[in-house]
Formats: C-alpha cells, structure tokens, sequence
C-alpha cells in the first residue's frame, strides 16, 4: 500500500515544533520567520529550511550582541548619571536585582569601566560641544583639595542667553601640580580647547568667574590680553568673606571666646551634661570652621543672643579640668566681651 504524504498543515507545524516558536510561525498556510520577519517558502526542503535557521541563529546572536551593548552603555551612562559609583554593581543584590527585571546579562563593574566609561565621557563632551555650538559662553574654575590633599580645579561653562538662563557644564576636572596664576590660565586654555578642538573661538567668551584670592585676579588679568571681549568678575561672596575675617582680627576676646568654647565642649560628654541640663532649650555651641565662610559671624550670633547662659554654663564648670575652662572664664569675667558681641551683632 503506498505511502500518503503528510497534510500540508502538519509539515508546517513541525517545521514549528522541531525549530522552535522563538523562530517560527505558522496559520497552517505560511511559514513564517520571526527573526527574519520574512515569508519562507512552503515548497523548501527541510534542508534548506535547516540553512535558513542556521543564518537565523547567527542573526539572533548578532541582535543580542548589539542588544547587550546597547544596554551595557545605557547602563554605564545611568550609573555615572546618577553619581553611583560602578563598583555597586559587584554587590549580589543589585546584580541579581538587575538580572531579574532587565532579563539582561549584566556585565561586570571592570567591564563598564575599561570598555564604556570613556565612550560615556566622548558622548557627554560631544553634546557640550553641539549644544554650545556658535554660541557665547561664561566659564569659572574653581579649585578645592582632596582627601589626599592634592589640588582639584573643576572648570564649569555655561551658555549666555537672552532672556533666560542657559546651560551650565563640568567641563573639565583636572589635578594641579600647585595653584598659581600660570597654572590657572594653562587649565582655562586646555579646558577650551576641549570644548573646541578645532581652534578655541576666543571671541564667544565674554564672561569669567573666579573668587578674588590674587592668583585668580593675577590670572584674570593675563587672560584678557588673550580674550579680547572678556570680563573678569571675582565673587562677591568672598569680599564679604574677607569683611567677616577683618571684623575676627579687630576683636580677638571675641575670636578667643569662640574658639575655646569650642574646645570645652569637643568629645566631652560630661560637660555636654551640664549644658543640657542648664540650657535645655537652646542649641549646643556652633563650632565653626575658618574655611567655610559666614560660620564664624553664625558663632557671634548664637553667643550674643544666648549670653547669660553660656556664662551659667561655663561658670559651672571646673576650670582646674582644662585650660581652655579657665580662659573662657577669664574672658566672661571682663564685661567688654558681652558688648563686643552686641556690636558686632548690630
């Protein structure tokens, strides 16, 4: 008895079944290639069928490829973003976290880091330059220290726009061997030269912010030779600074005050006991910090208005404990300081 050929249908289905419904579809009158998003020919041999999978698999793993580099920049760029550093990404939480929302491969923090980070900087530069493009530009450097105590200037531009306010970048962020005048007008030139490698479009820089220490006025001085269009604002707030240190070196009871208050108080429970219990409702003494401007007048402010109760406090206290209890006492006992403190509050 002869054989009977198969239904049509039923080929195609095992064409279905035997490849995978990843790759192929039918409605039992096509065969159909997700992959591909073609029409395969129903009359095709199961070799050639078998041909087209294998081109069909190497087409899969070329898409999930791209797929993964596509996420792993996307990735990296979100990270650096948000101010997170890569190295979360070795936590187990977050990678298995990662894995079971994303259905992602999620690459290692040395991966992001060798391969992506740059790219991640070349993009971010890339959308300075085009955004600034023709435009006018302010620029500021400032420079602070680390935690290793090498000097960091961070140089920020932004765009001048009529009627309002324009972009402001990171431009660069860069170690400086010592801060003077001839390394700040270096870092403004390579800084530039970053945001135009072309040729540094001297005349769209009208405006630069510094603080007024001299090596930035010096600085300023030397760049407008350079820039012709060029303004040099120093910041305001620093002036005032320097008001504020005047106003410390014209009273030292008050400076000394202040400073062995401070002292009293550091790592000393005991006496933070006693200034609980007879000032309860005000807050502990400021401790402020010379570098960080306006602390010192806060300082002035909380003794002038709490006076009477600090000199409780302190009247309390055992000057034979430390040195810095019998100079506080010996300041309050002189009742110029209490006007001191009025003056320079007024």
């Amino acid at each position: 008895m002869p054989k009977s050929k198969p239904l049509f249908s039923s080929t195609l289905q095992k064409y279905v079944n035997e490849f995978g419904a990843d790759i192929f579809s039918t409605d039992v009158t096509i065969l159909y290639c997700k992959v591909c998003e073609v029409r395969v020919s129903e009359k095709s041999k199961q070799f050639s069928i078998q041909q087209h999978v294998a081109k069909t698999s190497s087409l899969q793993t070329l898409i999930s490829t791209s797929s993964n580099l596509s996420f792993n920049s996307d990735l990296c760029k979100t990270l650096l973003s948000a101010n997170i550093p890569l190295n979360k990404l070795s936590k187990p939480i977050v990678h298995k976290f990662l894995e079971k929302y994303t259905n992602k491969s999620i690459p290692d923090q040395s991966t992001l880091r060798k391969t992506y980070v740059h790219k991640c900087y070349e993009d971010t530069l890339c959308e300075i330059r085009t955004y600034t493009s023709n435009k006018n530009i302010w620029i500021s450097i400032d420079e602070t220290t680390d935690t290793m105590g090498r000097y960091i200037a961070n140089t920020i531009i932004g765009t001048l726009e009529l009627g309002h306010p324009g972009k402001v970048f990171l431009l660069d962020s860069t170690v400086l061997e010592k801060t003077n005048s001839g390394t700040i007008v270096r870092l403004f030139e390579q800084s530039l030269s970053l945001l135009w490698p072309g040729g540094i479009q001297r005349e769209n820089v009208l405006l630069f912010l510094s603080d007024a220490a001299p090596y930035m006025v010096k600085a300023g001085k030397a760049l407008k030779l350079l820039y012709s269009k060029m303004e040099h604002v120093t910041c305001l707030v620093h002036a005032l600074h320097r008001v504020a240190e005047e106003i410390r070196n014209i009273f030292p009871k008050v400076d000394d005050l202040i400073s062995n208050v401070k002292k009293i108080f550091l790592k000393a429970p005991y006496r933070l006991q006693i200034f609980k219990t007879i000032a309860p409702n005000i807050p502990l003494p400021p401790q402020p910090i010379l570098t960080r401007w306006g602390t010192w007048l806060n300082a002035v402010m909380y003794y002038s208005e709490h006076y009477v109760l600090i000199k409780q406090v302190i009247m309390e206290l055992d000057r034979e404990d430390a040195i810095s209890i019998g100079k506080v006492q010996d300041l309050i006992a002189d009742r110029s300081l209490e006007c001191n403190l009025a003056y320079i509050k007024s």
